[in-house]
């Protein structure tokens, strides 16, 4: 975002978001940032409820005002960022989680994707990219900026496509853990075995798998299950 924030820009979103009503809480590590970054979201209409510099403020704050949406920075909360989405959504499940981050931790940014985040940012991006990412959250989606995945990429992360991500959200926990066992390479029976279960219910487990991520047999559970095997 520092790039916006250098040439003094100010980008109008290309989408049309009822601004005012879309409630934002700003918690980043640098007193100035965070301040500028309220300050130029409250120019483009948007309703800034709050900000915080600190971990434990920032948790009491989101729990009080109950923000539709937080910009997260992982510098601020570090390996306790998938800590604060669970304790803020807490009899609170409106709340949706944007990962800001300037000094990427592998560990954190994997963990925060296969938690509660719905948006992910890298400092290189301009505020467009977030302005995209609120209307991603707004229709329910995810977003990973091009500056985020081009990171990841170089971290040696593969990021699922969108489509490939809603398949596997159509798995049951139990049809997930099969897949990721078949991914595995045991057999029928290891996992039957495993699982205390007959072979004929984990065959129709895994015909319900293959139809839920049109596939067209149960033959290509394994190739799939390996191509995606970081996500299961």
């Amino acid at each position: 975002m520092n790039r916006i924030d250098e040439k003094n820009e100010k980008p109008r979103p290309s989408f049309s978001i009822k601004r005012k009503d879309f409630s934002i809480f700003v918690a980043q590590a640098e007193l100035f940032t965070c301040e500028v970054l309220c300050q130029l979201l409250k120019q483009q209409g948007y309703n800034v409820v709050g900000k915080a510099v600190e971990l434990e403020e920032t948790v009491q704050q989101i729990r009080v005002k109950r923000p539709q949406c937080v910009i997260l920075e992982s510098e601020i909360s570090g390996k306790h960022s998938v800590d604060v989405v669970r304790q803020a959504q807490t009899g609170n499940q409106q709340t949706k989680f944007i990962l800001y981050t300037s000094r990427p931790d592998i560990r954190t940014m994997v963990s925060a994707m296969q938690s509660g985040f719905y948006g992910f940012l890298y400092s290189n991006d301009g505020l467009e990219e977030l302005y995209k990412c609120f209307q991603s959250l707004e229709t329910g989606g995810h977003y990973y900026s091009p500056g985020f995945l081009s990171l990841m990429k170089n971290m040696g992360v593969n990021m699922l496509p969108d489509e490939t991500r809603d398949q596997l959200k159509r798995l049951s926990s139990r049809e997930r853990e099969i897949l990721r066992m078949v991914s595995d390479g045991l057999s029928g029976n290891e996992i039957a075995d495993t699982l205390c279960i007959s072979y004929r219910t984990l065959a129709n487990h895994k015909t319900n798998i293959a139809q839920k991520l049109d596939l067209e047999s149960c033959r290509h559970l394994t190739r799939f299950g390996i191509s995606i095997r970081g996500h299961l």
